[in-house]
């Protein structure tokens, strides 16, 4: 397949098959719309969605925003959904005309056998993606992996249409020839890991000329930019994506660290994901030791104090080192697992399969807070299915109902996981507030003494060149 050529961002390599529109034949008939009438997947675990409940508060979960519709529930047995079924059946039959007894039932039955094949068709190769690119994932080694392959992997196993890895690959390459022309450019040396991070940073801060050796041509390519049309992905999921960022320039603060990451890789150089409420961020360190905090949402540097200060952080969670702090190797490698995660959330629900991914994530991370969210949020579901089960009896009746009790507890268990981390929701009105003030944060005097502090080590690095370039001769 051919990839189409877009002018402005002639170093992206464009993934155009990713965004373009697509159109959907769907023929609804009343009669079988089966499962959709099932009591709904749990909600898919967000930061801003998550609210623990409380001993003292009714029994109730967050509104599903992402239902798996034709979906079958895990915790429903199939003689409740074929009886369920049946019943729909029936009632609906009574609309068709045109087919008198048996006759109606055996064509009602063909049809919904006809389609709940196609969807076991389709959902068997939803769940293989992610199986099989799950299997690969965990071949990499947690202490040492590339992140360039796995964000290529989880991207790939919710998005199958994604162009090949070696596709991937070249475009976060063109990406690090870019960069390693700023450093020539800027008089600094590759070897720095201070220089390469700075060199980065360029390409959020500023046009830069890129020139194809292959080609022999030069080329503009433009700032990233911050995208704000849906940016937590609700609308579509693959707005998260970094290769949403190769093919468009735009991101946001999940798949823009990420793509930092990946140029930093081939680099050779070391940057770090750090992450806040709704938010993930940026750092490294300099040859003196001292720590940056890049913000990606605006291409500039911030401080500690702002992100504590705007980011809803309390101290529990610092702590913890749940927040602000930098991922390990194998944090990032959970992270990436979680991302897995959520996307199979997304296309599928929950299941056997999210389970054994969750389980693996706190393996390796034991509080990172989409496994520790997922959990609560999937032992809620599982005590709501019991309450229903045995009548909704009132709370100080629920010691009555072994089960129910049981599933009361694990909820109460699993949340608490989630509140010991520090964990606190971020308004949504907040958080949209904080996305506007990032645009003006960057022309803060704080924010500025930041920029200046790299650029006078920037001036360091490219005396210390001058000066062994000079004894040299």
């Amino acid at each position: 397949m051919k990839m189409a050529a877009l002018a402005p961002y002639p170093l992206y390599l464009y993934f155009w098959p990713l965004f373009a529109n697509r159109v959907y034949i769907l023929l609804f008939l009343n009669i079988f719309c089966l499962p959709a009438i099932a009591l709904a997947q749990p909600v898919i675990p967000e930061f801003r969605t998550f609210k623990p409940v409380s001993a003292t508060q009714s029994y109730s979960l967050p509104a599903t925003k992402f239902a798996s519709v034709g979906q079958p529930n895990p915790l429903l047995s199939r003689d409740s959904y074929q009886e369920q079924n049946n019943q729909i059946m029936q009632r609906a039959g009574m609309d068709i005309p045109g087919f008198p007894g048996k006759s109606r039932q055996a064509q009602i039955e063909a049809v919904k056998a006809s389609l709940q094949e196609d969807d076991r068709i389709s959902s068997r190769s939803v769940n293989l993606a992610f199986e099989n690119n799950y299997q690969q994932l965990l071949q990499l080694n947690p202490d040492k992996f590339s992140i360039t392959r796995a964000i290529y992997l989880v991207e790939s196993a919710y998005e199958p249409a994604l162009p090949s890895y070696d596709v991937f690959f070249a475009a976060i390459e063109n990406c690090a020839t870019l960069t390693k022309q700023i450093l020539k450019r800027e008089g600094l040396d590759l070897s720095s890991n201070t220089a390469v991070m700075y060199a980065i940073q360029k390409l959020w801060q500023q046009s830069n000329k890129y020139y194809d050796a292959k080609s022999k041509m030069n080329s503009t390519v433009p700032p990233l930019r911050y995208d704000f049309q849906d940016p937590m992905g609700e609308k579509d999921w693959r707005k998260m994506f970094v290769s949403k960022v190769l093919q468009t320039g735009t991101g946001q603060c999940h798949s823009l660290p990420l793509f930092f990451l990946c140029v930093s890789e081939q680099l050779n150089a070391k940057a770090y994901l750090s992450i806040a409420p709704n938010h993930s961020f940026v750092q490294y360190f300099d040859e003196q030791g001292n720590r940056y905090n890049f913000e990606c949402t605006n291409g500039n540097l911030v401080t500690q104090t702002w992100l504590m200060q705007s980011t809803y952080i309390n101290t529990t969670a610092l702590k913890n080192r749940t927040y602000l702090d930098t991922l390990s190797s194998k944090e990032l490698y959970a992270a990436c697992l979680s991302d897995l995660l959520l996307g199979y959330l997304m296309k599928v629900g929950y299941d056997g399969f999210s389970d054994q991914v969750t389980k693996k994530i706190l393996e390796y991370a034991p509080s990172n807070i989409t496994a520790l969210m997922t959990r609560a949020n999937y032992f809620g579901y599982i005590f709501l299915d019991q309450l229903s089960a045995v009548g909704n009896p009132p709370k100080d009746r629920l010691t009555d109902y072994p089960k129910a009790y049981a599933a009361y507890e694990d909820m109460l268990e699993a949340q608490s996981k989630v509140t010991e981390t520090g964990f606190q929701e971020m308004p949504e009105d907040a958080y949209q507030s904080w996305l506007q003030s990032v645009k003006q944060e960057k022309e803060r005097q704080q924010n500025k003494q930041e920029q200046l502090r790299l650029q006078r080590e920037i001036i360091r690095l490219k005396n210390m060149k001058n000066n062994i370039s000079t004894l040299k001769e």
